[in-house]
């Protein structure tokens, strides 16, 4: 099957929004309008020159079921409010559409998506003519709401745009092409496991799909552009040890699945880099960081297809203006608040330096096993960078029959040789000692593991040498590994004689971890180093320390594993000297890079903007409105399609670049016990102040929604003193409880005509000198224990009060002939009482 039910309403700018439930991407494209219908079929008789459409094809579509949308028609949802630049790269969303039920038999259909799987159902949603949103139903949101359309009951549906659900998948070894991915790749790979992307197939889109706006480059790349990178597989692991068993090769890859880190988890590393969120909206994917705002007025983006293969570059006009739009316009007066500025940026990388030759079991041979590393540190002195090698070999035992006798492998030698290469083909070797020399071993050495006790079909042979520092100039290093399998045969008498020794087909690894070259190089060959990147003139007062666990970095190895490669149109290079876009002048590491982003963007205070934004049909979650000099770029939003307003949050974005310094590397300090306690303390104190700075804003911001959100908020600004009450007020409907104020005691003066009273009035003044003045009291159920004045004040004419449909002592209405006459009614949540006439 295909489409199954959609419904479409008109917004309150005649936009036309269309909802499409889809059990499969199995059907064909969607007329989505009637007009593209006529254009697309019926003034073709049928068929289109180079199109597959014909009326079959579209009776499949018709025969899906129309519903009418309830209430909001479709919300859009994203994450983001209150979070910070350097936080949550993702920002999901979620669309919630209101279904009629027509009949039990379409209900029945609806509360059975609650038993299927969630990779079952799609919901798409159409602005107009274009694809606007593609989300998972999520069954386990689905809700029957007490409140029905002529009896009917409405099913609240919630779909998601999956990039949440990618915490659920892992990275797999399968991804990666000896041993690496490129980013676009790594995209397309974590949106597949959302099993959504046929639906830009179906849609007829499916080259908009992705779309990259990132700013930071690397100088000998090509072009911009995701693809242009390449990242290392050992980077995906939840943590490695490049001298721990790899069972895995066991099977065809280098680590256990489970080992590897989630979907989600792989690209907020890489968008971390990039300084840039990632978002659904406009029916394609948007990779766009918050500095490629500042000061344009469009950003360059990349296009990919569903396939992650490069399209080309188109640009998006992202600023929208307060004032040059026909409708747009706060609905009440918004908030404004402040993110603290950073005293400084710390991205602190954790390094290892790893060569490795794998043969996993499926490869098993005989040959020899080598390794081949080039460009290795070398020094002058023995420990300056020294080296580990770890050998794995595995192998089934070998047996033979010898006079109608069994025998098994007595033992497994493994040989190896290790030597050095210059530029000028000379080699050295390492002697007995573990040195090198011209004059070492230049043979086979051996380790030999008996294996006659070993109980099962198959033996592992690990073993680890520590190295001595490369001699310089020595920068090429080559290791290679065979295996033998010896038997020992029986002599008679008791006694074994020697037996045959043969090579055996074995799978294995041969791994080698460089300490690099430089003062962090330490015994276990890992090193955490720290960049701390400050303002020039740091926030010492209400500002907040930031830290950043990076992935990824620049080493001077071409073996750190968080190194990238980047394509410069020839070959792939280690990718070592970044700039940020910014300015053609401010260039460094990938890490320092990401440092003087996020320190430019914090140098001050960030602004933060929160209202309801009412629409003028153009604003989307990838644009920015622009007012008081800055871009404001949406964090987090409740979008209601039908009335076309933004409920959310803003966030004013204007990088101060020339303020920045970095302080360069160094270890971290987490390096000692001390350090540790330090660091814990630091963190604390952080939050404690965050979370005060929280609630000490609590009251102001109440404050700010009673007087901007709350019922009954005064529309304009009071001119005079006054008291306002505050209430809570419950709607059975909906089982809310919302605010509600009202001017206290306030008076107003009605004259002749009829009037009917707001809760914001109490002393009613009745001018009825220029005809009769009738006034009709509000409902006495949602107005119990409220009390109304009346005074006439003429003596022409009379005065009506009417209950509205309600008793006012029993009767219909209260009648004042005398001038000055008054009278008081209170509500009993029932009727109205007459208290004093």
């Amino acid at each position: 099957m295909a489409r199954i039910y959609k419904g479409s309403f008109l917004s309150i700018t005649n936009v036309e929004y269309r909802v499409e439930l889809w059990d499969s991407p199995s059907g064909t494209t969607p007329e989505i309008v009637a007009r593209l219908y006529n254009a697309r079929v019926q003034s073709a008789g049928g068929y289109i020159e180079g199109q597959t459409c014909c009326f079959d094809k579209l009776e499949a579509l018709n025969s899906s079921v129309e519903l009418t949308l309830a209430g909001d028609g479709i919300s859009i949802e994203r994450q983001g409010e209150s979070d910070s630049v350097y936080s949550n790269f993702i920002r999901p969303s979620r669309a919630i559409a209101q279904w009629v039920m027509p009949d039990q038999n379409t209900l029945d259909d609806f509360v059975g998506i609650q038993t299927e799987a969630e990779t079952a159902w799609a919901m798409l949603i159409y602005r107009n003519d274009s694809l606007i949103h593609v989300g998972r139903v999520l069954a386990d949101q689905m809700t029957r709401l007490r409140e029905s359309i002529q009896s009917k009951p409405i099913i609240d549906l919630v779909a998601v745009d999956g990039l949440e659900l990618m915490d659920g998948y892992k990275v797999q070894s399968s991804w990666f092409s000896d041993e690496y991915i490129t980013i676009n790749q790594l995209f397309r790979r974590c949106l597949d496991t959302l099993d959504l992307s046929d639906y830009w197939v179906v849609n007829g889109t499916p080259q908009q799909y992705l779309y990259d706006g990132t700013l930071l480059n690397e100088d000998n790349a090509a072009r911009l552009g995701f693809d242009m990178y390449k990242l290392f597989e050992y980077t995906f692991l939840e943590n490695f040890d490049p001298f721990t068993d790899v069972k895995v090769i066991d099977t065809v890859g280098w680590q256990i699945e489970p080992n590897y880190i989630s979907a989600k988890q792989a690209l907020e590393n890489v968008l971390l880099m990039f300084g840039a969120r990632f978002t659904h909206e406009n029916g394609a994917y948007y990779v766009i960081p918050f500095n490629a705002y500042n000061n344009t007025t469009s950003i360059n983006l990349r296009q990919y297809s569903y396939t992650g293969q490069y399209i080309g570059t188109t640009t998006y006009s992202h600023r929208q203006t307060i004032g040059n739009d026909v409708r747009p316009l706060w609905m009440a007066k918004p908030s404004l608040y402040y993110q603290p500025a950073a005293q400084s940026v710390t991205i602190n990388t954790h390094r290892q330096n790893v060569a490795k030759a794998l043969r996993s079991y499926p490869n098993t041979s005989s040959s020899t096993l080598s390794l081949i590393a080039t460009d290795i540190p070398t020094g002058t002195s023995p420990d300056a960078a020294p080296m580990r090698i770890r050998f794995m070999a595995k192998s089934f035992k070998r047996s033979d029959t010898l006079g109608g006798v069994l025998y098994v492998e007595d033992s497994t030698d493994v040989y190896y040789n290790i030597r050095l290469r210059n530029s000028g083909g000379s080699y050295v070797y390492l002697d007995a000692n573990g040195y090198w020399s011209a004059s070492g071993n230049s043979g086979n050495q051996l380790y030999r593991m008996p294996t006659k006790d070993i109980k099962g079909g198959w033996i592992t042979s690990e073993f680890e040498l520590s190295v001595t520092t490369a001699p310089v100039g020595y920068t090429r290093l080559e290791v290679n590994m065979f295996v033998h399998g010896v038997i020992l045969s029986y002599s008679g008498g008791g006694k074994w004689k020697n037996g045959n020794s043969a090579l055996k087909d074995f799978w294995g690894s041969i791994q080698v971890s460089f300490a690099d070259a430089s003062p962090y190089q330490n015994a276990d060959y890992i090193f955490d180093i720290t960049e701390v990147i400050t303002a020039s003139t740091a926030n010492l007062a209400n500002s907040t320390p930031i830290t950043i666990e990076s992935p990824y970095y620049t080493d001077s190895l071409k073996y750190g594993i968080g190194n990238w490669l980047v394509f410069n149109g020839t070959t792939d290079v280690l990718a070592s000297d970044w700039y940020g876009g910014w300015d053609s002048i401010t260039h460094g590491t990938i890490t320092k890079m990401l440092g003087l982003q996020m320190a430019s963007i914090y140098a001050n205070f960030v602004p933060v903007v929160r209202g309801t934004w009412i629409d003028s049909g153009s604003l989307t979650a990838i644009k920015s409105l622009y007012f008081d000099n800055y871009s404001w770029v949406l964090n987090g939003v409740k979008y209601n399609c039908r009335s076309e307003q933004w409920d959310g949050e803003w966030i004013g974005v204007s990088p101060v670049y020339t303020l920045t310094t970095s302080s360069g590397e160094g270890l971290k300090v987490e390096q000692s016990q001390t350090g540790n306690l330090n660091n814990r303390l630091n963190y604390v104190e952080s939050a404690v102040t965050n979370l005060n700075s929280a609630i000490s804003n609590v009251p102001q911001q109440v404050l700010e929604h009673l007087v901007n959100d709350a019922e009954g908020a005064p529309a304009s600004q009071p001119t005079l003193n006054t008291r306002w009450e505050v209430m809570l007020s419950y709607d059975d409907s909906t089982e809310l409880v919302n605010w509600r104020i009202q001017e206290h005691n306030a008076p107003i003066t009605y004259t002749a005509g009829t009037h009917t009273i707001t809760n914001g009035y109490e002393l009613i003044l009745c001018d009825s000198s220029g005809g009769t003045v009738t006034v009709d009291l509000p409902d006495p159920t949602i107005s119990k224990g409220k009390k109304y004045y009346f005074k006439k004040i003429a003596s022409s004419h009379s005065v009506v009060i009417t209950g509205g449909g309600f008793d006012i002592d029993g009767n219909p209405t209260k009648v004042l002939n005398t001038n000055f006459e008054t009278c008081t009614v209170i509500s009993d949540g029932t009727q109205w009482w007459l208290i004093v006439q």
